[in-house]
């Protein structure tokens, strides 16, 4: 992807290889860079020498860093969430508000590379979630530009930058223990599909990857060219009355993203699809995002739930 000039780039850094790699790639490309670190209040004195080790490199770099310490283990036990769910949200909430601070066009560049997207896509699909798709390069959501600019390198790659850098990285202990789905990805079922395969499977996971997102691509811009809407921009069922299953179901994703719905599943299209028919026991479904799905006359709707109104 083009590395960004000019708008400011927020980067989560968390002392590891790849945030290290990615902060010294864009200081070298002459971007606006600010640092993120984020304190989960998990690893101790370890997570301490991290949060110095960043604050030590963002200073010879001359990059702004921005800390919060969180104690992530509190609030996994007030949510109710796994420490790993708690703390990507807890990242997450905390770089939209740097960016959001560093003003208008600022993006959160995250260092994701190309082993990761292989291991995202096996995950996905171990889980039935969303077939061969892996993390996009650019990606809009939350209110906010994120950009994986380290996909196209693998970690090997990644290692012999720094090298050559003669930089120091910090080692997270917990990405060495098999103890969740990602580490064991990583750890176990990577090598050993490796092993099996007799080759390199990272590159070739990835493309398939890429292929599928392709053909996504290509079937949302098709949907885009089809009279599908009406003026008011509500999906007019008469036009999918006499196609396929598999072309409704198609059409009700597209129109559910391109109305903002979030969390989209075969879950929820099957959902809005069983309202489809005249006949149907139901006319409306709750969405995410406080939305619901409405047939009227003819016609799907989303529209909003009003404070006080039944949501049933």
């Amino acid at each position: 992807m083009p590395w960004l000039q000019g708008p400011v780039v927020v980067v989560g850094l968390s002392g590891g290889r790849d945030s290290v790699a990615l902060l010294c790639m864009l200081v070298a490309r002459g971007c606006a860079v600010q640092a993120c670190h984020v304190h989960h209040g998990i690893r101790g004195a370890e997570a301490d020498a991290d949060a110095d080790f960043c604050a030590e490199l963002c200073a010879s770099l001359g990059v702004p860093l921005y800390t919060e310490r969180v104690d992530i283990p509190a609030l996994a036990a007030e949510r109710g969430t796994s420490l790993e769910t708690t703390a990507r949200v807890e990242r997450r909430r905390i770089m939209q508000q740097v960016a959001a601070r560093a003003g208008a066009g600022a993006a959160i560049a995250l260092a994701h590379h190309a082993d990761d997207q292989a291991e995202t896509v096996l995950f996905r699909l171990a889980r039935g979630a969303a077939g061969l798709r892996g993390m996009r390069p650019v990606h809009r959501a939350e209110g906010a530009v994120w950009l994986r600019p380290l996909l196209g390198y693998t970690r090997a790659q990644i290692t012999a930058f720094l090298l050559r850098l003669g930089q120091p990285w910090r080692e997270d202990s917990t990405n060495a223990v098999a103890d969740v789905a990602r580490n064991r990805l990583r750890l176990e079922v990577m090598p050993a599909l490796q092993h099996a395969m007799g080759r390199e499977v990272v590159p070739i996971i990835n493309r398939s990857a890429r292929l599928h997102e392709e053909s996504l691509a290509a079937l949302e811009c098709a949907l885009d060219q089809l009279p599908l809407t009406d003026p008011q921009g509500r999906l007019y069922l008469p036009a999918l009355s006499d196609k396929p299953e598999a072309y409704r179901k198609a059409v009700i994703r597209h129109y559910l993203h391109r109305q903002g719905v979030s969390g989209l599943s075969e879950t929820m299209v099957l959902q809005v699809y069983a309202v489809l028919p005249p006949d149907a026991p139901a006319s409306r479904v709750n969405l995410p995002g406080n939305l619901r799905a409405v047939r009227r006359q003819k016609r799907l709707i989303i529209e909003p739930v009003r404070p006080g109104e039944d949501e049933a």
